[in-house]
């Protein structure tokens, strides 16, 4: 009889306290920040200014292709053969010799910034520019972000870096800089 009364009593004091521990953890998984949409943070209007004398074409498919590359390249690991001959990555350059200049200068920088296993977990836009003619295509300024590989750093490494993107032939292209 004890242990029935003992039992009921202590489900009546903690009864009370689950309904709010719940809650609170349904309030905590709401308030973690999601991730933020690709240019979430660019300003609209210099976005527009950079895409100004481009084909409506090329204007409406910039940010939603270049998140799509963006979001491929994160979290791989680029000092590997598989990365680098992976075709899905490789389709947003005109040649292989292009692609190769761009791999290898993402490697090189990744590698300098300790980014650990040259494998960035998040690649932020910050800006969209116009280069100096329209021909010379659009510059992205870029974060990427990943694990510090230096001993004793808990923090987030990061590269800023600027991409080249150029529309021809009715699609765009990433250009990369000589190494």
């Amino acid at each position: 009889m004890r242990r029935k009364e003992a039992f009921r009593a202590s489900r009546g004091r903690n009864g009370g306290l689950v309904p709010f521990l719940v809650a609170g953890l349904l309030l905590a998984g709401c308030l973690t920040p999601a991730g933020r949409p690709w240019g979430a943070g660019v300003d609209e209007a210099s976005v527009r200014a950079a895409l100004t004398g481009l084909p409506p074409e090329a204007a409406e498919t910039l940010l939603p292709l270049s998140g799509i590359f963006y979001e491929r390249i994160t979290s791989r690991r680029f000092n590997s053969r598989a990365t680098f001959e992976d075709p899905s990555v490789r389709q947003f350059f005109p040649t292989v010799a292009a692609y190769s200049d761009y791999y290898a200068a993402l490697v090189d920088a990744l590698d300098e910034a300790h980014v650990r296993y040259n494998r960035p977990t998040r690649v932020e836009l910050l800006e969209v520019s116009a280069g100096p003619a329209v021909e010379a295509g659009l510059r992205l300024r870029l974060r990427f972000v990943g694990p510090n590989d230096l001993p004793l750093r808990w923090w987030s490494a990061s590269l800023e870096r600027t991409d080249e993107w150029q529309w021809r032939d009715g699609r765009w292209w990433v250009v990369p800089g000589k190494v």
